[in-house]
């Protein structure tokens, strides 16, 4: 984001040009935000998510003896942990249950995996987009070199590396012997979680419940995409059971197109099941996790014991992990552990849980099923009030914030945003903002009628995610002239901490962070005039004003001012509107709308030009 604003920094003279009047400082206490008149828009209706499953793909030999992306591994009695907020590694003896070593690896590592000869373990750094190497028997970082944008898995075959590309649509392939990318593979939207076996990997996509399958046993081909999960969303990880017939996908479905005779809501915890005989969705296999406790946020990874018996479901929200019988599905325990499990791994007795928010490892017994040690594994950095803000975010265990079923991450993993339009809000139809810069940019809520952070997020608490409220006061009413900062620490750390959310990088900057030569013209396209701009003006790229757009609307929607969204991250937050009614950019300038459609004003290349300026802010 800074190379942005350097970018930006000598153009800001010319913005005279589009009518911009003085940006408001965001105020103290409770300004008004009164709407601005702009033309009447044509209604179109909402697009649901449709329920589709692709065809058949050929059956795969059992994947049998394979690794998966996650943010623990084992190198024989050595565990390796990745610590995200410490920007480091930890590497654990399993005998002694202590630790060994921790290192510094780079910028927000994701994921580790080790080479078959347990020499090299593998990092993604998802925020310096690159991978690190560390030499296991030295006990030493060995190198961090440039992968790709927004790395999440990482799975080796000791030749090599396959990295999930968030950013990218991609996976990139890394030789190890040559220190060379020979492939980038594209595939759907925002793969994530990685399984390998021989010659096939299989890829999850973090917004949908697909699977893509690529044969890489020589040059890289891309198979076939299965739907495996319909309206599937935090696919993270995939594990391939130790038959190697069926592989696992703990994620959460959205209920906005289901159709399902199991226990349904809006936030539908599953393992989906993709069998590899038949290369379709097993329905009857999935797990539906919101029955096998009765309240389940976030399955966020899996793993089974050494007998194939017994697997692992770790409850990102819950602060949980459940052993169940893999053939039947019963319960065997339900087993707390620390803030934020999401990542497991097993040996021939032990279970070992990744616990991001505590810094800590939970030890499980595969006999008793029982926790039976905890290992610091690294201090977390952060500041006390937003690492405290930063559990409440990702926690859906306690009662003055959730039900049980949801929490702020459920929508808002990492602050980015789901890409869903809900349609249970009580004004109507709603698309998930991202909440990078949020604390900038008042009033807040779509229809803009919240002038404090704290407001929309108390608002949330209560009467999305159902929870009591951290406000201890029955008289909490968003839009009313009482300021409730300081009227709870909690509610404070947990606005502390969305406030410090940054935008995601955009990964259609050049790679010295500039602006391509397109996104360069379509800068001064955008600072010209053409189309109007005043709405969205930097440094914030909003005006912070509320403006009146009847008839903009789905069937459902009751308000007619809209607050003006900033435009930083706009790449990653499709799809667009208030209502999520258009998919792209390009839909933005084209559908029947007075202000946005612009289309026709501009030549192919100058509306091609146009985004790609807005892609990379």
């Amino acid at each position: 984001m800074k190379a942005i604003w350097g970018v930006l920094a000598g153009i800001l003279l010319t913005l005279a040009a589009c009518g911009q009047a003085d940006v408001p400082a965001v105020q103290q206490g409770r300004p008004a935000f009164e709407p601005t008149v702009t033309a009447q828009i044509t209604p179109v209706p909402l697009a649901l998510t449709p329920i589709s499953t692709a065809a058949s793909l050929p059956s795969l030999p059992p994947l049998v003896d394979s690794q998966s992306s996650k943010m623990l591994a084992l190198a024989g009695d050595m565990l390796v942990t990745v610590n995200p907020d410490s920007d480091s590694i930890t590497l654990v003896d399993t005998a002694s249950e202590t630790v060994l070593a921790e290192i510094a690896v780079g910028d927000d590592p994701r994921a580790v995996a080790i080479t078959p000869d347990e020499s090299l373990a593998m990092i993604v750094l998802r925020g310096s987009n690159a991978l690190a190497m560390v030499d296991l028997e030295r006990q030493a970082l060995q190198r961090a070199v440039p992968i790709c944008h927004m790395p999440y898995g990482v799975v080796t075959d000791g030749r090599r590396a396959y990295v999930s590309c968030l950013g990218d649509d991609a996976i990139a392939v890394w030789d190890i012997a040559s220190g060379t990318i020979p492939y980038q593979i594209a595939v759907g939207d925002s793969p994530s979680g990685l399984a390998l076996s021989g010659g096939w990997l299989l890829s999850t996509h973090l917004y949908d419940g697909t699977v893509t399958v690529v044969n890489v046993e020589r040059t890289p081909v891309v198979v076939g995409t299965v739907n495996v999960e319909p309206d599937g969303n935090l696919a993270s990880s995939i594990v391939i059971a130790p038959d190697g017939g069926r592989a696992y996908i703990p994620q959460t479905r959205t209920g906005l197109a289901l159709v399902s005779l199991q226990y349904m809501q809006d936030w539908f915890p599953v393992v989906g099941v993709l069998d590899l005989t038949t290369m379709f969705g097993d329905r009857s296999g999935r797990l539906t996790v919101s029955t096998l406790n009765y309240a389940a946020n976030m399955p966020y990874d899996v793993a089974f014991d050494a007998s194939g018996e017994v697997m692992y479901i770790v409850l990102a929200g819950n602060d949980m992990v459940l052993a169940i019988e893999a053939e039947t599905g019963d319960v065997i325990a339900r087993m707390g552990v620390g803030a934020n499990p999401r990542g497991i791994v097993t040996n021939d007795e032990k279970a070992y849980v990744l616990n991001a928010l505590d810094g800590s490892i939970s030890i499980i017994d595969s006999d008793t099923q029982a926790v039976v040690n905890t290992v610091q594994v690294t201090d977390l950095p952060l500041d006390p009030i937003l690492l405290r803000g930063k559990v409440l975010f990702n926690s859906a265990d306690v009662p003055y914030i959730s039900d049980g079923a949801i929490s702020c991450a459920t929508c808002h993993l990492d602050g980015g945003a789901d890409g869903r339009t809900w349609i249970n809000f009580r004004s109507g139809p709603r698309n998930t903002p991202a909440l990078g810069g949020a604390g900038a940019i008042p009033p807040y809520n779509w229809a803009g009628e919240m002038s404090e952070l704290h407001d929309t997020i108390e608002d949330q608490i209560r009467n999305v995610m159902l929870g009591d409220g951290l406000i201890a006061a029955e008289d909490f009413d968003p839009i009313s002239g009482q300021v409730d900062a300081g009227r709870s620490d909690d509610l404070d750390a947990l606005v502390a901490y969305v406030a410090s959310l940054e935008p995601w990088p955009s990964p259609y900057r050049e790679d010295s962070g500039g602006l391509s030569e397109s996104a360069e013209r379509g800068m001064m396209i955008f600072l010209s005039g053409s189309p109007s701009c005043s709405c969205h003006t930097p440094p914030l790229l909003s005006d912070l004003q509320k403006h009146n757009l009847t008839g903009a609307a789905f069937s459902l929607e009751t308000y007619a001012d809209f607050d003006t969204p900033s435009l930083w991250g706009l790449w990653a937050t499709a799809p667009y509107m208030h209502d999520g009614i258009a998919p792209t950019l390009m839909d933005v300038f084209t559908r029947t709308d007075p202000i946005h459609t612009i289309a026709e004003d501009l030549t192919e290349q100058q509306l091609a030009d146009l985004i790609a300026f807005l892609l990379s802010l």
